[in-house]
């Protein structure tokens, strides 16, 4: 072949070339030969997104491709549709996603895929997804704010594309379960993982709204969020279960020598809050070596069987009887633990019940619980989910569990009904146990708890006096003993005189 043949053979070659790519372009038939590297930068011609129909470019809301060859998904001996029970590195498969904002491409590369899930492996239902930045498909991360805003705006190594719709008994399709339940567990002082609703497409279908969910790996999320990697080992957790059967009475003091009880609290009782059934998941269990004491933690991981039964006793579930373990693996050591300090150690009962009435006063509040109700209805319409018959018990749920929760934990504890607390009048603000409350702020103490009231410093000018069940108090700082219902007013000075 002459020099001139040869030039232009490979000129003919590189026209082919970019014809094909323009037919790519056209006709939205994406293939994964000669452009797994070469078209990364661009990333509206990667085959996730060429792959997404036209008109998903013209919603609002967020949307994510997923694509994959197809005998990567659907050969019978290798595809991981085809073998959806199959885990591990071995089950990971090439592919492409790209997230999408408003019909816009904010970013896309080339990831490892693999299917995610437990029991949801064999639903009758599109299945949810697991996917891995390494550095062999050319990117070792997802850059920050990809996926996630707030606190969780970090590069991430794993996301899970979580399909998060759940069918009860009855046939009523339940979504965003699981976002509205990490909300809540996350308000009240829980670990949880990050989560965003989204429109999912695996390669131009539409699977559904899904949910992407930050994943519990004990180095990724625990390195981003807290610095430095905890440990996930089975072993460890035999042995800490090990101790505990071995702590002869479990008590406040000994458990937490190896537990972080306040991270415990505050995982049972959104558990308890929302009514979630199945609730020992896994990844759930943590040993972070740095600590000197109270190595381990809890998270909150896969909360979607929440909402369902509004006058449940979440206790009954959680707690063991006598002869009858709670969890999903033998060493399981969060339900024995509960058992045994909330009925028999006076200490820790009088430590939860503080830590019970902060988080019902001043976190899982009735306006809180609406606006994420309301939030999350209407992403529900944004994003197109065509079943919303679940919005009315979810809000029927959200409405009525408060009081019916207090009175479980009333009897669990023995306490007795308990005090009703309110801030009346027209007074400025005050603060109640730390926490800054207003006119018609009202709250609920078990009986016997104190209660500090304090006016903040800059009210103190005008603080005339507190005015409480009709007797008169001056000190601007207070501590009242829940024995009745209390009514509190703030006076100003004007109107003592």
């Amino acid at each position: 072949m002459t020099p001139r043949s040869h030039r232009a053979y490979w000129a003919a070659l590189l026209l082919v070339a970019a014809a094909l790519a323009v037919l790519a372009a056209i006709s939205h038939a994406p293939t994964f030969a000669g452009v797994e590297y070469a078209i990364q930068r661009t990333p509206t011609l990667t085959p996730s997104s060429l792959a997404l129909p036209e008109a998903e470019r013209a919603r609002d809301g967020a949307t994510v491709s997923l694509y994959l060859r197809s005998r990567d998904l659907h050969h019978p001996d290798t595809g991981i549709l085809a073998n959806v029970t199959k885990h591990g590195r071995a089950w990971e498969r090439p592919g492409w996603v790209s997230f999408l904002e408003g019909g816009r491409v904010t970013y896309s590369t080339q990831v490892g895929v693999r299917v995610h899930g437990g029991g949801s492996r064999l639903a009758n239902q599109p299945q949810s997804f697991r996917i891995f930045a390494r550095r062999k498909y050319g990117a070792r991360e997802i850059p920050r704010g990809v996926a996630f805003d707030g606190n969780h705006r970090h590069p991430l190594r794993r996301l899970v594309l979580h399909n998060d719709m759940r069918v009860t008994d009855d046939g009523m399709r339940w979504h965003f379960v699981n976002p509205l339940a990490y909300d809540i567990a996350h308000a009240a002082g829980a670990v949880t993982p990050a989560t965003r609703p989204v429109r999912f497409f695996l390669n131009g279908e539409l699977q559904g709204v899904y949910v992407l969910t930050e994943h519990f790996d004990p180095e990724d999320y625990f390195e981003t969020h807290w610095r430095h990697a905890l440990h996930l080992k089975n072993a460890e957790f035999d042995e800490l279960w090990q101790q505990i059967q071995a702590m002869q009475p479990l008590t406040m003091d000994r458990v937490g020598e190896l537990v972080d009880l306040e991270n415990l609290t505050r995982w049972f009782i959104p558990i308890v809050f929302c009514n979630t059934r199945d609730p020992f998941q896994g990844p759930g269990q943590f040993r972070d070596p740095t600590r000197p004491r109270a190595q381990w933690i809890f998270v909150n991981w896969d909360m979607d069987q929440s909402f369902r039964v509004v006058e449940a006793d979440s206790f009954v579930g959680l707690l063991e009887k006598p002869g009858q373990r709670r969890g999903r693996r033998d060493n399981e050591p969060r339900p024995r633990i509960m058992t045994a300090l909330l009925t028999g150690d006076a200490e820790y009962r009088a430590y939860f019940a503080r830590v019970w009435v902060d988080i019902m006063n001043h976190r899982l509040t009735p306006a809180f619980l609406r606006e994420r109700y309301d939030h999350y209805a209407e992403l529900a319409v944004e994003l197109g989910v065509p079943d919303l018959e679940y919005l009315t018990p979810l809000r029927e749920f959200l409405e009525a569990r408060r009081p019916i929760v207090r009175a479980q934990a009333e009897r669990w504890l023995q306490t007795g009904p308990s005090v009703r607390v309110r801030l009346v009048g027209r007074g400025g603000p005050i603060e109640i146990d730390g926490h800054q409350i207003r006119p018609g702020w009202e709250g609920y103490y078990f009986p016997g708890m104190e209660i500090s009231l304090r006016v903040p410093d800059d009210g103190r000018a005008t603080f005339g006096g507190w005015r409480v069940n009709g007797g008169e108090h001056a000190d601007p700082d207070l501590t009242l003993t829940a024995r009745e219902d209390i009514d509190v007013e703030v006076m100003s000075r004007q109107r003592a005189q």
